[in-house]
């Protein structure tokens, strides 16, 4: 048992430093599925300093559904409860605008996130129920999400956060009216306590 969480872990890391040579998430689920409780450094090259810390409680397939009905041949790989808690703003700014490319460019569409948060620091973070990939630039957030900035907290049922591109950094929250955020990316300064902007017009 020891042994095949060791083999999981590996795998899992490999997927998330290293760009997809070939390799499809189905052929990366072959051996993470029914992995549980993993906790994945990220260290930056050549210094090798601590960035991230990514925690997935466990990892399994479901099955798209249509009507009432499972599609078996479009399975979806789950990553349930991952915490990714930066360490090192810049260098976990850019791992995550490169999450969906490191999983094979279009195969992240079969790859869903559910239980997500995004802690940039104590008092500064981002979650969600659920979140897939619009894009290579944008992820949709779902189920809930609450951004928390210091004494301030919004929450919306949706958002759209762009992981990359020269608007890198903005949410946009589906509240009455929406809000456009900045949060992680953009200014390096201010990545730790992102700013909340009401770009709506009145």
């Amino acid at each position: 048992m020891k042994l095949i969480v060791k083999v999981t872990v590996c795998c899992l890391a490999s997927l998330l430093v290293l760009p997809a040579r070939g390799q499809t998430v189905m052929d990366w689920l072959r051996v993470a599925r029914g992995a549980q409780d993993l906790v994945i450094p990220r260290y930056s090259e050549p210094d090798k300093v601590l960035y991230a810390v990514i925690r997935v409680d466990k990892v399994y397939t479901e099955y798209q559904k249509k009507g009432f009905f499972h599609i078996g041949t479009l399975p979806v790989v789950v990553l349930e409860g991952v915490t990714y808690e930066v360490k090192d703003p810049a260098p976990a700014a850019a791992n995550l605008a490169r999450l969906r490319s490191w999983l094979g460019g279009d195969t992240g569409r079969h790859l869903e996130l559910r239980g997500v948060k995004i802690v940039a620091s104590q008092d500064s973070r981002l979650e969600a129920g659920r979140m897939l990939f619009l894009d290579n630039d944008r992820w949709q957030l779902t189920g809930g999400v609450r951004l928390v900035t210091g004494p301030s907290e919004l929450r919306a049922e949706s958002a759209t956060f762009r992981v990359a591109g020269e608007r890198a950094g903005e949410l946009i929250l589906q509240t009455a009216p929406p809000a456009t955020n900045t949060f992680l990316f953009g200014n390096i300064s201010q990545i730790a306590k992102p700013t909340a902007v009401n770009t709506a017009s009145k």
